[in-house]
């Protein structure tokens, strides 16, 4: 995961005493420190600015620097004219105020008051933080809003690739991001001419390195690596690919894609099934934030045991919880599929959706198997960091008419994901637990 890039402008105004302590350079050199710690690099600093002509300097300078957070650091007390010209920029920016270096006698910096006149001029979302740089308080607020931030790099500068279009009759998953995102269209007659490029060398390499369990024999697998090779080929200039994996590649090649895809997430790759674009920038978000590959699941059952979640068996090897084996597809009895248990603990979930709005949910998954391919069951589920019984929450899910890909990703990161949404500027929906009358 590369580094974020990150500014600082102190703002000094010499009327204050805490102007002349000499702050800035020590600030400065505690975040270069703190950057290998929290992913970053301090990629901007400026001189301290005491007025507006220096603001409008610092911010052209800053918006060159291509920055992915600017902290406007109130070393003292200054007036909007100081800063606003920060504040307005089209990048992420921080407010912070450094702590008054003694509590009495004459007021050394005001710089607290400074950071509450400045978020009340604030034309955007913009954060506020407090406390010197070896503060746990004020690492725990960077260290969310860097988690944020990468999600919203990716929402806001990935490249995906559409191949083919979405599955037959799943109207909702034409919809595109609203965030940014390039997404680039193909037919599938790019895959078919990729399949067609497949060398029997790259192949022969292909079936010799495998060492998954299955109930296939390796020559009955041969397609099922070509078309493996064929989607790497496609899917390497790009973030992520939304594929229409039915009906068209099982009737042509007669393997189903579920194998391929899963090995080409153990490969880093990130592929959504049935041309969910929207879920696909769901996964590259959850990814971004929590390092870890990120899968599109079903609800695909409820009962005592909470929200069975599965697909037809294209996650990869991070999320099993056991051993894992290639079988038939369930349905049209194809190889292969990879058949396997999600993995216990805290997950995070993301549904991006048109209007810029999205569903933002968690829960801990049990670890225990459902349907054949990957399952699991989910339980005390939360919605935007609320936490809800599995009834109430099948009930919002319902309720709110959300597309049926939830985009899962490993570990608790509901609040990252909260605030990458208030970044984008997207409206995340509030739980809609009503279980027995008509909600529209």
């Amino acid at each position: 995961m590369s580094n974020l890039r990150v500014g600082l402008v102190p703002i000094v105004r010499p009327l204050f005493r805490g102007s002349k302590l000499g702050l800035e350079p020590t600030t400065r050199q505690a975040l270069e420190a703190l950057g290998p710690k929290l992913g970053f690099e301090l990629a901007y600093v400026a001189e301290p600015v005491a007025d507006a002509a220096q603001a409008e300097a610092a911010a052209r300078a800053a918006q060159d620097a291509r920055l992915d957070l600017l902290l406007v650091q109130h070393v003292t007390f200054a007036t909007g004219d100081a800063f606003l010209p920060l504040l307005e920029l089209p990048i992420p920016v921080g407010l912070w105020a450094l702590p008054e270096v003694w509590d009495n006698g004459p007021l050394p910096q005001n710089a607290v008051c400074g950071l509450n006149l400045g978020v009340s001029l604030a034309p955007k979302p913009t954060k506020w933080f407090y406390g010197s740089v070896e503060d746990a308080w004020f690492q725990a607020r960077l260290k969310l809003t860097l988690q944020a931030l990468r999600g919203v790099k990716v929402l806001r500068e990935g490249r995906l690739l559409w191949l083919g279009g979405h599955a037959p009759g799943f109207f909702a998953f034409g919809a595109l991001p609203e965030t940014g995102l390039t997404v680039e269209k193909a037919e599938l007659a790019e895959l078919w001419e990729a399949l067609a490029a497949v060398s029997e060398a790259e192949l022969e390499t292909r079936v010799a390195e495998f060492r998954e369990l299955s109930e296939y024999p390796l020559e009955q697998l041969r397609e099922s690596f070509r078309l493996e090779l064929a989607l790497e080929q496609l899917a390497r200039p790009y973030d992520g690919v939304a594929l229409r994996e039915w009906p068209e590649i099982p009737d042509r090649t007669g393997v189903m894609a579920y194998a391929a895809m899963a090995r080409l997430a153990d490969a880093g790759y990130t592929l959504a099934p049935e041309g969910d674009v929207m879920g696909l920038a769901s996964q590259l978000a959850l990814k971004a934030i929590s390092g870890q590959p990120a899968i599109l699941l079903d609800i695909s059952h409820f009962s005592a045991k909470g929200i069975m979640l599965w697909h037809g068996g294209e996650a990869p090897l991070a999320w099993a919880a056991g051993p894992t084996r290639l079988v038939p597809h369930f349905n049209r009895h194809l190889p292969a599929v990879r058949d396997m248990a999600l993995r216990a603990g805290p997950i995070s979930g993301l549904r991006l959706l048109p209007g810029r709005k999205a569903v933002v949910h968690g829960g801990v998954l049990s670890g225990e198997k459902g349907y054949d391919g990957d399952s699991g069951y989910l339980t005390r589920p939360t919605w935007a960091a609320e936490p809800l019984t599995p009834r109430q929450f099948l009930a919002s899910w319902l309720n709110h008419r959300i597309p049926h890909h939830l985009a899962v990703g490993m570990g608790a990161h509901e609040e990252a994901l909260l605030e990458m949404c208030a970044w984008l500027g997207l409206e995340v929906l509030p739980a809609r637990p009503e279980e027995n009358r008509l909600v529209w």
